[in-house]
């Protein structure tokens, strides 16, 4: 069993890694001596990743999160390979940004089935292994999108609050050995982001939001959340009564 306070050796999964912040993470995480294995759709894209990370052990498994048969397979072929896993870090998210008056159901469909159905699929698919461990850790990407309802923010916001629900719930069932993390990156410039016409405040690079979280994973905490001079902006605002806040919310989208 490995209970290091660092990431030498660790067996770590990171679930949306062909790209943004979970590129970003593999090559931090590698750069300290963990052992990945790599899942996205695109194995094309994990290939030429796992050639550039640092030691020779890293293994990609191509995955789409909506298919809860090949996660499940995934996650047994990941424990048999490598005997364990210390670490599940669920990044995989799709984005397409739309107001209430204009939807687009296609679009919702696919990102509630990676945002959120895709986090259920990996919960049942390792539960079993992290409990069969008796330690482990599991972290969630939410967004501090799911903190309140934004305008111009759904369906993905509504998806980020459904995986900070879910973190939570995780965290309050789950014995403390099998440590739950949620992870709430602000604006973070990835494809994802580069898709908004709107001003982003305290934009962080992919590689300054490995560094928090990799930090972060580490700590007795249950919410990495990052850049902080802008997440507890919002938790202010989450605090405020409704009559203050809708307010607030409103006068965004004018």
């Amino acid at each position: 069993m490995i209970k290091k306070q660092n990431y030498q050796d660790k067996i770590i999964w990171i679930i949306g890694a062909s790209s943004g912040i979970g590129e970003s993470l593999a090559k931090e995480l590698a750069s300290r001596g963990a052992v990945l294995a790599l899942s996205a759709r695109r194995a094309d894209e994990l290939e030429k990743l796992k050639n550039t990370l640092k030691g020779l052990r890293h293994k990609i498994f191509s995955l789409d999160v909506s298919e809860l048969g090949a996660v499940i397979n995934i996650a047994k072929a990941i424990y048999i390979k490598f005997g364990r896993i210390d670490s599940i870090i669920f990044l995989a998210a799709v984005y397409s940004p739309m107001k209430l008056d204009n939807l687009d159901l296609h679009a919702i469909q696919q990102m509630v089935e990676i945002n959120l159905l895709g986090a259920f699929h990996v919960v049942h698919a390792v539960l079993p292994i992290l409990k069969n461990q008796a330690y482990g850790q599991m972290a969630l990407c939410g967004s501090v999108a799911g903190y309140m309802g934004l305008p111009g923010g759904q369906p993905y916001s509504a998806t980020k609050a459904g995986i900070i629900n879910l973190a939570e719930s995780l965290r309050a069932e789950l014995p403390e050995p099998i440590d739950i993390k949620l992870i709430s990156p602000g604006f973070v410039r990835t494809a994802l982001t580069d898709k908004n016409n709107f001003s982003m405040p305290m934009m962080i690079s992919s590689a300054q939001a490995a560094v928090f979280i990799a930090d972060g994973l580490l700590k007795k905490v249950f919410e990495v959340h990052f850049p902080k001079r802008f997440t507890w902006c919002l938790k202010v605002l989450q605090l405020l009564p409704y009559k203050l806040s809708l307010k607030i919310t409103r006068k965004l989208n004018q």
